[in-house]
């Protein structure tokens, strides 16, 4: 039996650069948000949305958590998961990196149930993920101090916090830590990236 343990999607990006919603592009026949929703529910048992406003994804079935803040920054939504989580331990992960499988998520898992750490981080392209990451409630007074300090980058509090940072020779060793795994779709040559999965399933089918 693994850890009791919640699954986050952070879904309140702007999307400049894609020029469109990227949390609701498809990805395998989903949306992108709710494909990393159900991996996150398989590997959790219990998974939602975080962003701002209204749910963007109503009929889904996932609850969503309104981060409550008008800035875009990444920080507000790992706070209102911690915040709203039931559980110690959460999993949180951005919408735009959909080819990170279960089986990463599980992995960081296991290092995060083994070790009383606030937080753990991998390392890929020589850069924490944060956004791929494992987080205890213990973080949620780090998170709200840099607020408070309008200090809105995530580095901040891990370094401050207790963390396992994974290094990146180590991720690449776990299941799923391929670094193309990690791709950020941030804009349209991404996505025409990323959609080549899609055309490669179909081909060998």
């Amino acid at each position: 039996m693994g850890a009791v343990a919640f699954g986050f999607v952070l879904v309140g990006g702007l999307s400049q650069r894609m020029g469109e919603d990227k949390t609701r592009l498809l990805y395998r026949g989903r949306p992108m948000a709710l494909h990393q929703a159900e991996k996150l529910s398989f590997v959790c048992g219990r998974a939602a949305l975080v962003g701002k406003g209204t749910h963007p994804f109503p009929s889904s079935g996932y609850r969503f958590v309104d981060d409550g803040a008008e800035t875009l920054a990444p920080i507000y939504g790992v706070l209102a998961a911690l915040s709203w989580s039931p559980d110690d331990l959460n999993v949180v992960v951005a919408a735009d990196i959909p080819r990170c499988p279960e089986s990463f998520f599980a992995a960081l898992l296991e290092i995060a149930e083994a070790v009383p750490a606030a937080v753990v981080v991998p390392v890929i392209g020589g850069e924490l993920q944060t956004l791929c990451s494992v987080w205890r409630r213990s973080a949620i007074p780090a998170l709200r101090e840099a607020i408070l300090a309008d200090r809105l980058s995530l580095r901040g509090p891990i370094e401050r916090l207790s963390a396992v940072i994974v290094p990146e020779d180590e991720t690449v060793l776990m299941p799923g830590g391929r670094p193309e795994n990690f791709l950020n779709v941030n804009g349209p040559e991404d996505y025409e990236e990323l959609t080549k999965d899609d055309e490669a399933l179909t081909s060998r089918r």
